[in-house]
């Protein structure tokens, strides 16, 4: 999308920019109201769907910015040396954006994985809370609140784990893009 020209994409362009601005809580009663006839309220199926759609915007905006920003002399010189679009893709574009990919699949699980709101409209099950809903259904005064602080630490070990997974190729993506004269 940011690379190739076809007819309307500035106004997919934009569409993806709206859908990104949208407030989760406007879409909350309609996704209620459509779930509870779908029979997805209180699944894993339900959020299953909503987390994608809330966060793939995101994704695809965060991404085109970078994707403008490759240098398209690159593309251009694997098309002469005989490689297709899915060749130029594939051997080029793809390994040159694997940082872009790797800092927004995080930013982008962090989004999902600190989602409450969704959760805690559509969820009733105690069995398939996930952790934030969870975390928040402990709070009583049967449970301590070092029990609720230390609930919500654990809750940020696996983000900090896939963090320091994800920081080589962080890392890896500062001088990986640059080209050479």
């Amino acid at each position: 999308m940011a690379r190739l020209r076809f007819p309307g994409q500035a106004f997919l362009n934009r569409s993806i920019l709206m859908i990104y601005m949208v407030p989760a809580i406007v879409l909350v009663i309609p996704l209620y109201s459509v779930f509870s006839q779908l029979g997805l309220r209180n699944t894993l199926l339900g959020l299953l769907i909503v987390y994608p759609a809330t966060t793939v915007p995101v994704a695809l905006y965060m991404l085109q910015g970078y994707f403008r920003g490759l240098p398209p002399e690159l593309e251009e010189a694997g098309l002469m040396d005989g490689l297709g679009r899915f060749g130029v893709i594939r051997k080029i574009t793809l390994p040159l954006s694997l940082p872009a990919l790797a800092s927004v699949a995080l930013y982008v699980f962090m989004i999902a994985w600190n989602e409450f709101l969704f959760a805690f409209m559509f969820l009733d099950d105690p069995g398939i809370f996930t952790l934030a809903r969870g975390v928040v259904a402990l709070d009583s005064s049967e449970v301590p609140r070092q029990n609720l602080m230390a609930g919500a630490v654990v809750a940020t070990v696996p983000i900090l784990m896939i963090f320091l997974w994800f920081e080589r190729f962080l890392v890896q993506g500062l001088t990986a893009g640059s080209v050479k004269g």
